[in-house]
């Protein structure tokens, strides 16, 4: 009986396998002809259109085919000014999948896959939409969603787009542009290497610029990537450019060396770092970094609006101080030509030090790069005597090593700004090589990222209670003479110097607002991009935020006080090396260093 039930139940399961088994193929073959029906596609005779507005192709080419059998369509598309076209003369039916593509295949019908097809157009680093298997009608158009590689789109009824129509993703007219052509077209990806590349620059006859080389005859230079977040969390990437040989730029100082920023995540019109910049030129500071909006060709292809930037580096119009060699130890030689950064990215070589709050800041080194055992130790050195200056209860030892005018002004940028970043990354500081008799201070400058600008959006100071930590500068706001030079600057702008600033952010605004649509164009709906398409509503929030800002500091600081700049005289110092400045309305009137004086801009020894 038992032996009897164990064959049973074993015929039993024998069964229900088989039957599980048959109901797997018979599911298997359902999904298989669902794929199939769904795969099938008819291309309806008639004429469509394409949007290359964001994928700005050369030239289009339609290209449908099938992926079970040799059969492909290829057809050349016309442009009219606003878009491209082709008519099909026949409906072509039981095909599969379709892309769009700057190619130039013969037209037709072809003996070759889609699959074929459109891997050799992956293999040639050709950009194109990605395959499509949705249907679509006679005088519909095809909009990519952006404009990268495989752009993802859908089609849409020809009247719907005319009516809501994106602007041409091409130059403006309006700026110079920058055009450059990498070797063999190669794809900038790095930010560690530089390539080779042509470029020239057209002015389009704006009279104040030059333009530099042409179409025919390019010059040279090498370019990379740039930038943090910026360069990984954006489709639009900033660049750093390197030309073989300095040219003065847009009206800027000569040089090799340049940044092209992308202002991908500035959602205020792109003028987060212009007006930053734009208040520490008013505030006069030793340098601001000049910036000049101008478009870019890359390779062939519209690449929009673009921020052609001064970097910061040791130059006698940068930052204007002896430039240290690398790797040396002469005691005389290693006390400046220092251009250093507080900096949140670890790196290879960084100075790490306490704070005297306990919080761990890193220095990154720019100049020089390669340090001796002597270099490292006169630096690791420098900054903790500037962390215990600044944490000690008398100013007298920071007022013998940091210039305090300085520091104020590059306070007051950040503050007005409400940079609450401004302390913690991209912090600047430089110091210059000792004279004999002259001890240098070291500055706070130049100004350089605004990304986090009008962020927190708080009544507070940037270092009360900061999003990011803020190193040293909530001690360094607590000294006396920090605070007298503070409520000078902040008097002149505050009764004179935003109105200039603003004035120059209208006129900005105007120069980019056609580029801006236009960039937008390209853009759109790319990785994190901020798209600042209508500038007149950009600066009306550029100016709500600004002007929120200074009337939230004016009720701490009210008016500040006029002239209290004027007496910086440090404490207990020897009289030879006092350095007296007197200003007015912005204007230096007396600068006294040791025993000569300038007066009205003419020195008198």
């Amino acid at each position: 009986m038992q032996n009897s039930f164990f064959t049973y139940s074993k015929n039993l399961f024998a069964s229900i396998h088989r039957l599980r088994s048959n109901y797997r193929v018979c599911a298997m073959m359902l999904c298989l002809l669902t794929t199939i029906h769904i795969l099938a596609l008819d291309v309806p005779a008639g004429t469509i259109y394409f949007d290359n507005s964001l994928t700005n192709y050369q030239q289009v080419q339609f290209i449908v085919g099938s992926y079970s059998r040799a059969e492909s369509h290829v057809f050349n598309m016309q442009f009219d000014g606003k878009k491209w076209s082709c008519t099909i003369a026949n409906q072509i039916s039981n095909l599969d999948r379709y892309i769009f593509a700057p190619t130039s295949y013969q037209t037709g019908q072809v003996s070759r896959t889609l699959e074929e097809i459109k891997n050799e157009v992956s293999n040639q680093n050709i950009n194109r939409t990605a395959t499509q298997t949705n249907a679509f009608s006679s005088g519909q158009i095809f909009v990519p969603q952006t404009g990268d590689n495989w752009a993802q789109g859908d089609w849409m009824n020809l009247s719907n787009w005319e009516n809501n129509k994106p602007a041409s993703a091409t130059i403006s007219g309006t700026l110079p542009v920058l055009y450059i052509n990498t070797d063999n077209g190669a794809p900038i990806d790095s930010k560690d290497t530089y390539i080779g590349a042509n470029w020239y620059l057209d002015s389009l006859n704006r009279t104040e610029y030059n333009s530099f080389g042409s179409a025919n005859q390019p010059l040279r230079m090498q370019i990379k990537g740039r930038g943090n977040w910026t360069w990984t969390g954006f489709d639009k990437k900033p660049y750093r450019i390197k030309l073989e040989v300095g040219q003065k730029l847009c009206g800027m100082h000569k040089s090799k060396n340049w940044a092209l920023m992308a202002a991908a995540d500035d959602p205020l019109g792109y003028m987060k770092n212009i007006a930053g910049h734009m208040i520490s030129r008013r505030l006069d500071l030793l340098w601001t970094p000049s910036i000049v909006p101008i478009e870019l060709v890359l390779n062939g292809r519209y690449w929009g609006l673009y921020f052609l930037t001064e970097t910061v580096r040791v130059d006698n119009k940068r930052v204007n101080i002896i430039e240290q060699s690398d790797n040396i130890s002469y005691a005389d030689s290693i006390t400046g030509g220092w251009l250093i950064e507080i900096d949140n990215y670890s790196s290879e070589g960084n100075i790490t030090f306490r704070e005297g709050n306990g919080q761990q800041v890193m220095i990154s080194l720019h100049t020089p790069e390669m340090l001796s055992t002597a270099q490292r130790n006169y630096i690791t050195a420098q900054v903790n005597e500037l962390n215990t200056a600044i944490y000690e209860a008398s100013s007298n030892h920071l007022m013998r090593i940091m210039d305090i005018d300085e520091a104020a002004k590059y306070y007051l940028v950040q503050e007005v700004m409400e940079d609450c970043e401004s302390y913690h990354g991209s912090c600047f500081l430089f110091k210059d090589m000792d004279q004999p008799g002259k001890t240098t201070k070291w500055t706070f400058g130049p100004v350089w990222d605004f990304g986090n600008s009008f962020w927190r959006h708080q009544g507070k100071f940037i270092y009360d209670g900061p999003s990011f930590a803020q190193y040293w500068i909530g001690q360094l706001a607590t000294h006396q003479c920090f605070q007298d030079s503070l409520m000078g600057h902040w008097y002149n702008f505050y009764r004179e110097g935003q109105y200039d600033v603003k004035d120059w952010l209208a006129d900005f605004a105007d120069e980019i607002s056609q580029a801006a649509q236009n960039d937008a164009a390209r853009w759109r709906g790319t990785q994190n991009y901020c798209e600042n398409s209508n500038m007149a509503s950009e600066l009306n929030d550029m100016l709500s935020n600004l002007n929120w800002r200074i009337n939230w500091l004016h009720s701490q600081w009210g008016d500040g006080v006029p002239g209290k700049e004027d007496t910086y005289t440090p404490v207990n110092e020897p009289s030879a090396n006092t350095t007296v400045k007197v200003i007015r309305n912005g204007q230096l009137l007396i600068l006294r260093n040791g025993s000569t004086y300038t007066v009205m801009g003419i020195k008198i020894e």
